[in-house]
């Protein structure tokens, strides 16, 4: 019965994931599989996800999450140094108050709120709140509800604040930069869902030459190039993950397997994560969540409509007070400032600041670090932090 149980849910999170991606939907894979084993728990009583299976996908994300982190964003790191102390720290603090400031004016349970305001992606604060016992389900959609207002909102503010400020300050942004730099001559990207190969030693997209490859010579590139790389990054993410598992740090499955792919790419070769596997993982981590979702939990999620609008107000306040400030202390340029400070989708965040004329990979690495940050650290901190309140 658990079997088909588990193939009934995973049939259903493929469903909604394929729909939500279809709608293009920021995180579509994540929310639609959640929205859509969610229903499926509810009307049936049937969704099912083994507890092992949770581990196993918790592991696969912080790969996910660690294998972005390039050499050369280590190389950009020297040049950003101080915005991004004061990005992680700043939002470590707006964390801390945000969070309990909802819990004292709503009554949402102290470490729900503090996840939920949590600068991290809708997926992984959600597996987070998952294995910190609190209400992942109400941490999801308060995450979702960011994402899509800072989508909505963000570029149309930050584009008439950005021509309103230089108007009334036009010596200040000698900074800005007409195009972005690279560092050393070392590729930037830091996405493998934005298109471009990985550095895992892989050429550009295949040529037509090699395109007429027989089956075998495609098949030998395919485990050189993909299924190598990706079993090495799932290795030392799996130790990583597993060793910290077995401790009593918060997500601590999470946090080693994305400290050990990132440690991986910085010391032995590049992590690598096929741009495809980035669905898979998210799906799956949208069932796992959406399998615990009861009645009580959906008329529970009544409870986070104020606690939502005051996150995203406040959250729109602090990127304005937070990009200003790194403007004013760092040679940062005022929209790559405001853009990396923001907290939205690491992606999104660095498509849009691309089309506003930001030095698109300084805020991809920035962004790339808050996540990290947000991942490894803020757990232990957040559980400290409500164990004293």
């Amino acid at each position: 019965m658990d079997i088909l149980s588990l193939f009934l849910t995973l049939l259903v999170a493929a469903l909604g994931a394929f729909v939500f991606l279809l709608l293009k939907v920021p995180a579509g894979a994540f929310l639609g599989s959640m929205i859509f084993v969610g229903t499926f728990s509810i009307l049936t009583d049937i969704s099912f996800f083994p507890s092992e299976g949770g581990l196993v996908v918790r592991i696969f994300a912080g790969a996910l999450i660690g294998s972005r982190m390039k050499k050369s964003d280590v190389i950009q790191m020297k040049t950003i140094i101080l915005p991004a102390v004061l990005i992680v720290f700043g939002m470590l603090v707006l964390n801390l108050s945000l969070g309990y400031g909802i819990h004292s004016l709503t009554g949402l349970e102290l470490t729900t709120a503090l996840l939920g305001s949590a600068p991290g992606g809708i997926q992984d604060m959600a597996l987070i709140a998952d294995d910190m016992d609190a209400d992942a389900a109400q941490v999801a959609v308060l995450h979702t509800i960011r994402i899509l207002a800072i989508l909505g909102l963000l570029p149309t503010i930050l584009g008439v604040f950005c021509r309103r400020y230089l108007l009334n300050n036009p010596s200040q942004d000698m900074r800005r930069k007409t195009a972005p730099e690279t560092e050393a001559g070392t590729e930037t990207e830091t996405e493998t869902e934005t298109g471009t190969e990985p550095q895992t030693g892989r050429p550009a997209p295949l040529q037509d030459r090699e395109r007429s490859l027989p089956l075998k010579g495609r098949l030998g590139r395919l485990f050189r190039y993909e299924i190598l790389p990706y079993a090495r990054t799932l290795a030392f993410a799996g130790v990583g993950g597993f060793l910290l598992n077995l401790t009593s740090i918060p997500a601590g499955a999470m946090a080693g397997s994305t400290l050990a792919t990132v440690l991986a790419t910085l010391f032995i070769k590049p992590s690598y994560t096929p741009p495809k596997m980035r669905s898979v993982i998210m799906t799956c981590s949208g069932a796992l969540i959406g399998s615990g979702i009861g009645t009580d939990d959906l008329i529970r999620l009544r409870e986070i409509l104020v606690p939502a609008v005051i996150l995203v107000v406040v959250l729109l306040i602090a990127n304005f007070v937070f990009g200003v400030l790194i403007y004013k202390l760092t040679k940062l340029d005022l929209v790559t400032s405001l853009y990396a400070s923001a907290a939205g989708g690491l992606t999104d965040m660095a498509l849009i600041a691309d089309e506003m004329g930001a030095d698109t990979p300084k805020v991809a690495v920035l962004q790339i670090l808050r996540l990290i940050s947000v991942v490894t650290l803020f757990p232990t901190i957040l559980k400290f932090f409500s164990s004293l309140v």
